[in-house]
């Protein structure tokens, strides 16, 4: 019969050991062995000629990345580097002193940089394109052994910008991308100096472009979709993108400058018209338009029925605040793009966005017109050269039928004299 110790030692709980997450992550060196590798199936052999991995465990997440190399001994090197790396990181050690003032993990800069913008109450889809960049950005480093902030150089930087694909534009995008994030480093005292040199970085804009515009018929078309258009898009929601649609391309407004437009912009004139005058969000250039009484009327059909505002309740205070009302009406007229499914003449399906149907069809229309170029910058706020840089090739087609137009005036003269 068990005693009154034994049934209280019987009674006692076990308390298992808890085991300690590690301060500094310790990596190893491992293999990915071919399927023809002796050691096929044993990673943690790394004698033979097979690709290199890094292998260590942060935050409870496993995380493998390429050692770029077949050699074992550079392989556990690089080991070794990046777990001082992440030692000096924990003690706070500098481990770049010309650059650095102090040491900081990529990683958990690039999570509160993504923090910051969050709580700047910045667009959740802008945040989302935040972080997928800079953290396609940050394993691009760590694949080059670079852990902390103060290890990055300038031409660790200029070498990921080079390696770039894609549209000019959209590799513009991501380098604005890493400059502002090493710019939000340099703010916070992560570093002293941004390895990120604007200059150096540089992407030029391509000096031409093919811009789409929309004819008649496929205006009408798009217009036509707008049922179409569901989800969380209101009835509102709609009457308000057809009128802004016919205002950009009556007028040649870029979005943001339709949807911030105030109701005193526009002044009747005698003969039924409108004039209308403004300065544009972008560039702060002088706008003088006009508008018919039918396109007017068109306009204010959709729009507020009375406020200063046509298309909001009243002006945000924060840009971002203004920049997520614009793109309010962006995302649904991208979405209205592919519903309506537009094509060329060729087939070919037209990426028909707000400067499509917008402001290159009002260009489109004013040179088919033959209206002089300086004449067109006036009117859509712009230079006379960036209209002639942009449309070039609509200007290359005019003069086409210009030069048509002239030998039907030349053959009609006389031959001999």
């Amino acid at each position: 019969m068990p005693t009154e110790a034994t049934a209280v030692a019987l009674e006692t709980p076990v308390i298992k050991r808890q085991r300690r997450v590690r301060a500094v992550p310790k990596v190893h060196a491992v293999s990915r062995h071919r399927e023809d590798c002796r050691w096929f199936g044993s990673y943690k052999r790394i004698g033979c000629d097979c690709p290199k991995d890094l292998l260590y465990y942060r935050a409870g997440k496993l995380h493998r990345d390429s050692a770029q190399t077949c050699d074992g001994e550079v392989a556990e090197k690089k080991a070794r580097d990046m777990m001082a790396s992440f030692e000096a990181a924990a003690k706070g050690e500098p481990t770049a002193p010309p650059t650095a003032k102090e040491s900081f993990l990529i990683a958990d800069l690039v999570n509160a940089f993504v923090a910051k913008k969050t709580a700047d109450s910045v667009k959740r889809a802008t945040v989302r394109q935040w972080k997928f960049e800079l953290t396609n950005f940050a394993d691009w480093l760590q694949r080059r052994g670079l852990i902390n902030i103060g290890d990055v150089k300038p031409d660790d930087v200029q070498t990921w910008r080079d390696g770039l694909e894609g549209a000019a534009a959209g590799r513009r995008k991501r380098v604005l991308f890493v400059e502002a994030f090493f710019n939000y480093c340099v703010r916070y005292d992560k570093i002293e100096k941004t390895p990120a040199i604007h200059e150096d970085l540089k992407i030029k804009r391509s000096t031409t472009q093919e811009p789409k515009a929309l004819d008649n018929v496929q205006f009408s078309k798009l217009l036509a979709t707008l049922p179409a258009l569901n989800g969380k898009t209101t009835d509102d929601d709609r009457a308000k993108m057809r009128s802004l649609a016919i205002l950009m391309r009556m007028s040649g407004l870029a979005l943001k400058d339709a949807v911030l437009c105030e109701r005193e912009v526009f002044e009747q004139m005698p003969n039924g018209k409108f004039r209308m005058y403004l300065r544009r969000a972008k560039t702060g250039k002088a706008v003088n338009n006009y508008l018919s009484a039918a396109a007017m009327s068109a306009v204010l059909e959709g729009a507020n029925k009375s406020g200063k505002y046509l298309f909001i309740d009243s002006m945000p205070t924060k840009e971002n605040e203004i920049k997520n009302a614009v793109e309010y009406f962006g995302g649904r007229f991208s979405k209205l793009a592919d519903l309506a499914d537009i094509r060329d003449e060729n087939g070919e399906k037209i990426k028909a966005g707000t400067h499509s149907f917008g402001r290159h069809s009002f260009v489109a229309m004013c040179l088919n017109s033959d209206m002089p170029v300086h004449d067109i910058a006036t009117l859509i706020g712009d230079t006379a050269t960036v209209v002639e840089q942009h449309y070039s090739t609509w200007i290359a087609s005019r003069a086409a039928r210009l030069e048509q137009r002239m030998m039907k005036v030349l053959d009609a003269q006389p031959t001999t004299w």
